[in-house]
């Protein structure tokens, strides 16, 4: 199912194996995604012109301990995506997420993503 313009429901699903999957495979999405996160990828999608990945969008608990997320992660709220784009760097694209309304922002230079959230204040890191 369609949440916002341009990302299917199942892109934000945890991706562990507790929740099951759908009639075509993919993950079920058992948690509510923040509606401002969506507007805020649609607004990076648009600005970028092509699709990009969620590589991790909502994180059960238990998922999120194993990945070792901290314990209050926006991943569990359902309130952050982790993202990417071939062709386009971290800073790039940690600009563009600025631009369009992101409140947390982390730059993953080693593994070549970018966290964005809707936490409600603004806040910046890197993993360098």
């Amino acid at each position: 199912m369609k949440i916002g313009k341009y990302f299917d429901d199942y892109e934000f699903a945890c991706p562990c194996d507790r929740h099951g999957v759908d009639a075509e495979g993919h993950p079920i999405l058992d948690h509510i995604i923040d509606k401002r996160l969506v507007d805020v990828l649609d607004r990076i999608r648009e600005r970028l012109g092509v699709p990009i990945t969620v590589n991790s969008g909502y994180r059960c608990p238990e998922h999120n301990a194993e990945v070792r997320g901290v314990s209050d992660s926006q991943h569990v709220l359902g309130t952050a995506a982790d993202v990417t784009y071939d062709g386009i760097d971290v800073d790039t694209l940690a600009e563009i997420a600025e631009e369009c309304g992101a409140d947390g922002i982390g730059k993953y230079y080693h593994q070549d993503f970018v966290h964005v959230d809707v936490r409600g204040y603004a806040a910046r890191w890197d993993d360098l």
